[in-house]
């Protein structure tokens, strides 16, 4: 898992090399994502290099990359429970393992072609999204450039991530102190769609007070919803109850 500091080194990358990953790079996330496969049923990951074409055709339209030519392509068997959730939070663990290596990534929702990726699909299966990575640019095109702009005029301040008053969120962080770590982590977290509309709040049953984490349109914003969690566990040190309203759980 990875501290709140370097889940706020990863920034999303938008210009690519054309420099080619060394052998140990490949093996190290192909076995990532090998890892996933084995123990996530319902999901296929598919890591592909030296491929551009998924991207091609798409280079002047607005928040459009340059360069990709590498990608994590995120293929789920939908008929499994929370399948896309979980793409969602187990990308984001591929994204962590390709910054920690020194590589830029980008969660990527649509502007690629689908038909385009080589990979092997199930006609039942589907790819939400795909994730590029690779060896960043040292210089931003001018697209990414104004693709940040537009990012940067929505960045919100971290307590606007908390589905509740000023009031409610002194007193959760009363009850939990780790609530704003964990925060500052789903802050941080890259967004598929570059909405980022998952919200921490807190509910109270029989059992108590408990942490959970929601989306508006959970069918829309499912894969978002996993990689906020993602950020959150890996911060705080717990896990989720898959699911829109799903809780935390902290570990002992």
């Amino acid at each position: 898992m990875y501290t709140l500091k370097e889940l706020r080194e990863r920034k999303s990358v938008r210009g690519y090399s054309d420099e080619s990953l060394p052998e140990d790079m490949r093996n190290a996330l192909n076995a990532e994502a090998t890892f996933v496969n084995c123990h996530e049923s319902g999901l296929n990951f598919q890591v592909r290099f030296d491929d551009p074409d998924p991207f091609k055709g798409f280079s002047r339209s607005y928040g459009m990359f340059h360069g990709v030519r590498n990608y994590l392509a995120a293929i789920i068997d939908p008929t499994f429970g929370f399948a896309a959730e979980r793409a969602g939070y187990y990308a984001e663990e591929f994204v962590m393992k390709a910054v920690s290596l020194g590589l830029g990534t980008c969660f990527v929702g649509g502007t690629f072609s689908r038909t385009a990726t080589d990979v092997r699909m199930e006609v039942y299966e589907k790819m939400p999204f795909i994730v590029a990575f690779g060896h960043a640019t040292s210089g931003t095109p001018l697209i990414g450039r104004v693709s940040a702009a537009m990012i940067h005029r929505k960045k919100m301040d971290q307590s606007q991530f908390f589905d509740g008053t000023v009031k409610e969120y002194a007193e959760a962080l009363h009850h939990f102190p780790w609530l704003q770590k964990g925060i500052g982590a789903v802050a941080c977290a890259p967004s598929a769609l570059n909405a980022r509309p998952v919200r921490i709040g807190v509910v109270s049953d029989e059992s108590g007070l408990s942490v959970v984490a929601r989306v508006a349109d959970y069918e829309k914003n499912a894969v978002d919803l996993g990689i906020a969690k993602y950020n959150f566990a890996s911060a705080v040190g717990g896990e989720w109850e898959w699911g829109n309203e799903g809780k935390f759980l902290m570990s002992l």
